[in-house]
């Protein structure tokens, strides 16, 4: 509404407000003139003497109004006031002109920022924050180098294409304003941050239609969260409503502008750009960008997933497997082939199945928990066969040798050489290397240093050759080795041996696979909590606590079981059979072996074992890359030295890799994938490692801080904590998840990852390589759990939870109630002196 000000001054020359065309009558209501006319000459004086303002209310309006309104005025000349009506524009006109004049003066009156002596000029400093915020340059550069800073085909691809959508709301927004051609406001200062020529036009609002683009970009592809959604919503309406308060744009120019933003974002989505043809663009305009090609050896688990990454990140690999088959460790055989790892018949993974699978394809919620190796081998057959591996893998073709080429200094490339089936030898140049032959391959049979060996009238060999307990029966077996395979050949072979000794030198901590309420141990108590609080509490006294739930089970000094170090400086022993195949008196735990005589067994106490038929060495495996030219591998103590356990310091140039020879308290699977997804990064330039110095440098620090943490050996010379491992490799591939993060956007999943196992599909929820059913797996990773139990329907007992919160809740207000009376008999001194301060005095 004008100002009382304003109309008095109306009334008196007969003039209406700045904005409108029109006149008063007699009542002091307004009346439109007839918009086909132009305004005489007073109207300007009676407006004022700014010539200024009269020449743009001239300019704002188009060529045909002002053509129509001379040609009406000609022809009307004379004529009565209802002929000159019925000669006026349709209806139609009239009321657009209406909205027109209507818009010129609401903005006027809504541009209460435009100058600093405006009613609202304190603000105006804010509302330019706002303006800039949605100004186009701010968002070019800004996507520009996300795009540039972009380490994922993903985030690329988002950056890419939203870059693509900001010139072209450029090109269609100045399109509009040269042809419409409407001037901005005549109180508008033109102040504005980097602006064009184009930006003389007001129609339509490019703020307005930017912010509403990229507010329904943003919600589409990168925002999930609802307190996000608001602010993304709210900092859209504020961009426009800042162009109105400033004096910019006239209200019909956000109002447009807004649709039109809304429209430009589906043809953005029609236009949509992928991965691959982003990639391509990018290619012709660099001119350098070229796909590299990796040599992958081995088809185990870490080869496998070698195999995904590279291929996710538009590498091409080649595997070589000697063997026919894929699984590498899994693939059970009935006779050990040499320089291959093998296994025994009844082999089951002690690592539950949501603990062990790949991070973005779930083990099939069927699948027992603890599965037979061939129940794991088929997911492997499923993973290759679900994401094309196969086709990669070059079967029955033995590595010979990996050599640096000549070059090597400008190419960083490496000469394969390889042995096919008819032993045929083959030469292949490689870009880049993964080896992923594990480190179960070579048996580690110390004969020395057991006297009389070669004296024993009875058979020995190693854990490596041993598939069942067939040959066994009747027998006094002698097991050498308290490890994960000492301890199942040991309970195996006492079901139809005479009598088993297990013989060990340290003893060892024996753990179940089974926890509280038939949980998986690993489910229960490997997650981000336990973590953190293993981060903030002494080692020493998490190590007393958890040896005493072990003893509570079973006292391990009782079971001669005991060992000389404490519970969390070695990976314990898991095996839910040993205490009770010891209890029963079929396994008899032995000391140390000092001697062999015959068919007897000296052992470091004293005591003697007679007529002892077969001697089991469960003694390890050395580790070796028998293909590798000695200089590629650096020395670390009893370890291979490798950078985080993947990459060799010593090369000039970062493009050889080892995968999978790591050692934790959990599977192999998650961990080599985590370490594939970060070679593959390096190898394509989107992760930098640090210089050979500082990488040695790392090297030996991770050698003294193992040796202080944990007890390794020759045998064992890695050992790393499975949840630090894998944040430190995610921090460097960029797919760490932040709890923080998470707790203001998303936190129902929040407390699934700090509460929950630290399943792999953790390191899906964002950054490269991001997964859409990552969050969904990870809520029903229970559910999946589960599963394998509901073979027989059984009547779940209602209610019980609901007892459970309550006499929770009892005794939560018993406790509180107690200790308000007791304060209110016995305030404490501090409590009485607040509540007298804090209690008003009586006059």
């Amino acid at each position: 509404m004008p100002s009382p000000k304003a109309k008095n001054s109306s009334n008196r020359s007969g003039g209406g407000s700045p904005g409108l065309s029109g006149s008063t009558n007699g009542n002091g209501r307004y009346e439109f003139m007839s918009l086909n006319r132009t305004p005489p000459a007073t109207l300007f004086q009676r407006q004022g003497s700014d010539q200024t303002a009269a020449a743009r209310l001239r300019a704002s309006e188009s060529p045909t109004r002002r053509r129509g309104s001379g040609s009406s005025t000609s022809s009307n000349t004379g004529m009565p006031e209802e002929d000159c009506m019925r000669l006026n524009p349709s209806f139609i006109g009239i009321a657009l002109s209406s909205l027109l004049a209507i818009d010129l003066w609401l903005s006027k009156r809504l541009g209460v920022c435009a100058c600093e002596d405006s009613s609202w000029g304190s603000i105006r400093p804010l509302m330019k924050l706002i303006e800039i915020s949605g100004h186009g340059i701010p968002w070019l550069v800004g996507t520009a180098y996300c795009l540039y800073k972009a380490d994922s085909a993903a985030g690329q691809e988002i950056m890419f294409n939203l870059f693509m959508a900001l010139i072209l709301d450029l090109i269609l927004v100045g399109i509009v304003k040269v042809v419409v051609r409407r001037r901005r406001p005549s109180h508008n200062h033109m102040d504005m941050f980097a602006t064009f020529s184009v930006d003389r036009y007001s129609f339509p609002s490019g703020h307005a239609t930017r912010s509403t683009m990229c507010a329904r970009f943003l919600l589409a592809h990168l925002v999930l969260a609802a307190p996000l959604r608001v602010l993304v919503f709210l900092w859209s309406g504020l961009v426009g409503l800042s162009r109105v308060l400033l004096g910019r744009h006239n209200m019909t120019d956000v109002l447009f502008g807004f649709l039109m933003g809304y429209c430009q974002y589906n043809l953005v989505e029609m236009l949509w750009v992928s991965s691959l043809g982003m990639q391509g663009f990018l290619g012709l305009i660099q001119g350098s960008i070229m796909v590299r090609t990796v040599a992958v050896i081995g088809a185990g688990p870490s080869g496998l997933t070698s195999i995904k990454s590279c291929l996710e990140e538009g590498l091409e690999p080649t595997c070589f497997e000697s063997s026919d088959d894929i699984g590498g460790l899994w693939k059970f055989k009935e006779v050990s082939e040499p320089n291959r790892a093998s296994i025994y018949r009844s082999l089951t993974i002690n690592i539950s199945k949501e603990m062990m699978c790949f991070s973005d394809f779930p083990i099939p919620a069927d699948y027992p928990n603890y599965m037979h190796h061939s129940r794991i081998l088929q997911y492997f057959r499923l993973y290759a066969e679900h994401f094309k591996l196969l086709q990669h893998i070059s079967f029955q073709t033995s590595v010979r040798s990996v050599r640096q080429r000549p070059d090597f200094s400008h190419s960083g490339q490496w000469e394969v050489v390889t042995e096919n089936r008819e032993g045929q030898e083959e030469r292949h140049m490689f870009d880049s290397v993964i080896v992923c032959s594990g480190h179960y391959s070579y048996p580690h049979l110390p004969l020395k240093d057991f006297s009389g060996i070669e004296s024993f009238e009875g058979k020995y060999f190693h854990s490596w050759d041993y598939k069942g307990p067939e040959d066994l029966y009747g027998k006094r077996v002698v097991v050498i080795g308290i490890g994960n395979s000492g301890g199942d050949i040991a309970v195996e072979s006492s079901r139809v041996a005479k009598q088993v000794y297990l013989s060990t030198r340290r003893g060892a901590w024996v753990i179940r696979v089974l926890s509280d309420n038939g949980l998986p141990v690993d489910m229960k108590y490997n997650t981000r909590f336990v973590h953190i609080l293993f981060q903030l509490l002494p080692v020493n006294w998490l190590s007393w606590f958890g040896e005493k739930k072990l003893n509570a089970m079973y006292d391990h000094t009782m079971y001669a079981l005991k060992p000389k170090h404490r519970l969390f400086s070695t990976i314990p022993v898991i095996n839910d059979e040993l205490p009770n195949k010891i209890l029963t008196g079929g396994v008899m735990v032995k000391p140390n072996v000092q001697q062999i005589r015959g068919s007897s067994v000296v052992f470091e106490d004293g005591s003697v074992v007679d007529k002892v038929d077969v001697i089991v060495f469960a003694t390890g495996y050395n580790y070796d890359f028998p293909f590798l030219p000695s200089n590629v591998m650096h020395k670390s103590g009893h370890r291979v030295g490798l950078y985080k356990h993947v990459f060799p310091p010593t090369l000039e140039h970062p493009t050889m890799a080892v995968v999978g020879f790591i050692h934790a308290l959990g599977a192999i699977m998650p961990q080599a994938e985590m370490q594939s997804r970060w070679v593959t990064r390096v190898f394509k330039g989107h992760k930098k490692l640090p210089s050979n110095q500082a990488m040695l440098k790392a090297v030996e620090y991770d050698t003294k801080d193992m040796d202080k943490n944990y007890i390794v050996s020759k045998l064992v010379p890695l050992q790393v904590d499975f949840v630090s491992y894998m944040d430190d490799i995610a921090g460097e591939v960029g797919v760490r998840p932040s709890l923080a993060w998470l707790f203001f956007t998303d936190y129902p999943l929040f407390k699934r990852v700090l509460w929950g196992p630290v399943t792999a599909y953790q390191y899906r929820i964002t950054g490269p390589g991001k997964w859409s059913g990552a969050r969904q797996a990870i809520f029903t990773q229970f559910e999946r759990m589960f599963q394998p139990f509901k073979t027989r329907q059984v009547e779940e007992k209602q209610g019980c939870s609901v007892v459970g919160r309550l006499l929770k809740l009892s005794l939560t207000a018993m406790v509180g109630g107690a200790a308000a009376y007791y304060f209110h008999l016995q305030p404490p001194s501090s409590l009485t002196y607040l509540l007298s301060k804090l209690t008003p005095q009586r006059a």
